[in-house]
């Protein structure tokens, strides 16, 4: 199921906006909540302020009967427009002075004392008849110099912190979305001016073709975040350059191995065609095409065979093996050709070897060829084997001419030859020591050769032991 490819200019635009709402809306509840602890602090010491302003003129005042003659000195101590409601009474009931109907905050007990002071932990909240809220305070008075005790109860309602609170509650959700509306849009432009080096990093990507894979991103200009990317895309060009080139050299190598037995078939076939033969000429023919069969079928076998290997298709049979049989069954296959070559073989060896028998003696066999090949008459060639903790050492070692060090490090690539005079004599093909290593890269060691101009060389196989 293929999904949308969103811009991510435009999801980290969306991201900050969201973000912007989260820390407004965040930032915008606390101060709320600040304002609205704040506002209630604010009408509880108003309460407190009140009391103790009628307090204040009740002691100026004779008695309680003054009360009722002129409640408006005390009535005007509150602002009834800013939601106070006063009620002076009696400790029997007896209403002297009020400025609201609402009764339902003067409750009987619970008032301060008249010498104490009232404090905002004396404040309790009520609900008004309407379903409104109230903040109300209860207090106890004496009157001028009669000593008479009243009853002050002042309560002011929530109406005007609510409209207080609305008011802001708006304006708070009003900044937030503007915020993140200017954040979004803020982080969309930083956004693309930021991604504007990925687009240019994208822009030399796309301009690597099979034609120029020498070319390569500038990673020293890209941002620290993506400079680590940008040098993972160079190494992977890297390496496609060098399957490439090496790809490319192996067509031009295949082709040229290949048409060198198509010639021979070919040539071969007209000259016989030419005229008239006799049957031995004919014989002859087929017997030499026959070679030159052979020598494709085991280009193509091995081929194959590398194939096979580069992917991990070749299944291994590996098993405990005595080193000493196994090289005495290659000394014994190629004691013929060794001894019409006027060579020796001689084997040293001691241990076991963890590998797969047939694909063993393949590797091993494909040394020794090189080794009688290239080994002078007289001399000997040295079969060894010994074992360590690590895994088991087999080595082909023989004298003659040597490999030059240019060479060394290429003798193992595919249809590569030191000696290119000998190239068209050799039936590999140039592969035997590419099917060497890859024997052992299979069975996870490793192959190496050393060698001196016109004196030893050594080729050495590594078969690690059982993974325990």
């Amino acid at each position: 199921m293929n999904r949308p490819g969103y811009s991510l200019t435009a999801q980290l635009g969306a991201l900050f906006a969201i973000v912007a709402v989260i820390v407004f809306s965040a930032v915008g509840f606390y101060l709320y909540r600040a304002l609205a602890v704040q506002l209630q602090e604010r009408d509880e010491a108003e309460l407190v302020e009140r009391v103790l302003q009628v307090r204040h003129l009740l002691a100026e005042t004779p008695d309680a009967g003054s009360i009722q003659r002129e409640p408006h000195r005390f009535l005007d101590a509150v602002d009834v427009s800013h939601g106070f409601f006063l009620v002076i009474q009696t400790p029997g009931g007896q209403v002297l002075a009020q400025n609201t109907a609402e009764r339902g905050f003067t409750f009987p007990g619970g008032a301060v004392a008249a010498d104490a002071t009232p404090s905002t932990r004396d404040t309790r909240h009520t609900v008004a008849a309407d379903g409104g809220a109230l903040q109300e305070l209860t207090a106890m008075g004496r009157v001028g110099s009669s000593g008479d005790v009243v009853r002050i109860s002042v309560a002011r309602t929530a109406h005007e912190r609510q409209e207080v609170l609305r008011a802001y509650r708006l304006k708070v959700w009003i900044a937030a979305i503007a915020g993140a509306m200017l954040t979004a849009a803020t982080g969309y432009l930083l956004a693309h001016r930021g991604l504007a080096r990925v687009r240019a990093l994208a822009a030399q990507a796309q301009e690597v073709t099979a034609h120029n894979l020498d070319k390569r991103l500038d990673a020293d200009a890209a941002p620290a975040e993506l400079r680590l990317l940008a040098d993972s895309f160079n190494r992977v060009l890297d390496r496609l350059q060098n399957s490439f080139n090496k790809l490319s050299q192996f067509a031009d190598d295949l082709a040229h191995d290949l048409r060198t037995p198509l010639n021979n078939l070919m040539v071969q076939t007209e000259v016989v065609f030419s005229q008239p033969r006799d049957i031995e000429e004919y014989q002859n023919l087929l017997s030499s095409n026959h070679e030159e069969f052979g020598r494709l079928a085991r280009m193509v076998e091995s081929m194959l065979f590398l194939a096979r290997a580069d992917h991990d298709q070749v299944a291994l049979s590996t098993e405990r093996l005595s080193a000493a049989e196994e090289l005495g069954t290659v000394a014994e296959y190629f004691e013929g050709l060794a001894s019409d070559a006027g060579v020796s073989l001689k084997i040293e060896a001691s241990g076991e070897v963890w590998a797969d028998a047939h694909l063993l003696r393949r590797a091993v066999s494909n040394l020794v060829a090189n080794a009688v090949r290239y080994t002078p008459p007289g001399c000997a060639i040295v079969l060894a084997a010994a074992g360590s903790g690590a895994g088991t050492a087999i080595s082909v070692t023989n004298s003659g001419p040597g490999i030059d060090p240019l060479h060394l490090p290429r003798v193992f690539d595919r249809y590569y030859r030191s000696d290119q005079s000998r190239s068209s004599q050799s039936s590999s093909a140039g592969l035997g020591l590419a099917i060497v290593k890859s024997i052992v890269a299979l069975h996870g060691g490793h192959a190496s050769v050393t060698s001196e101009l016109n004196g030893t060389t050594r080729f050495a196989l590594f078969f690690p032991g059982p993974a325990m």
